[in-house]
């Protein structure tokens, strides 16, 4: 679904990012995730991927793949000039109650300050 949304609303103007958040407690093969961010290269720009899990930091380990596979490809990718300074824009946090969820989020929403992008909720 990320990559179809992302096909659809590509705008070289702006930044492609995904802020994952779940419990963790699903599954997910590497496969996806690089066909995603390769996508994002041919396309144009890097994306800039957050996951975050919330609740106990045992069921994180997909997300932290993701997030880790996302960087991979971000590292790799050329620099695009439009871009602030290299950073890794590819994080995974863990938010174990409301107030910890809601720094992470400021925390991703002030890291959009430096990027030209758009939200949009699925």
């Amino acid at each position: 679904m990320a990559q179809t949304l992302i096909e659809a609303h590509w705008s070289s103007d702006r930044a492609p990012m995904i802020i994952f958040l779940s419990n963790g407690k699903g599954h997910i093969t590497d496969g996806p995730v690089y066909d995603l961010c390769r996508k994002c290269v041919r396309l144009g720009k890097a994306l800039a991927f957050h996951s975050v899990t919330f609740g106990r930091d045992t069921n994180s380990i997909p997300l932290r793949r993701m997030s880790e596979i996302a960087h991979d490809v971000f590292a790799s990718a050329p620099q695009d000039s439009s871009m602030p300074a290299r950073g890794n824009l590819c994080t995974h946090r863990n938010a174990i109650d409301s107030i910890q969820l809601a720094d992470t989020f400021l925390g991703v929403s002030n890291s959009l300050r430096r990027l030209r992008a758009s939200l949009m909720r699925r």
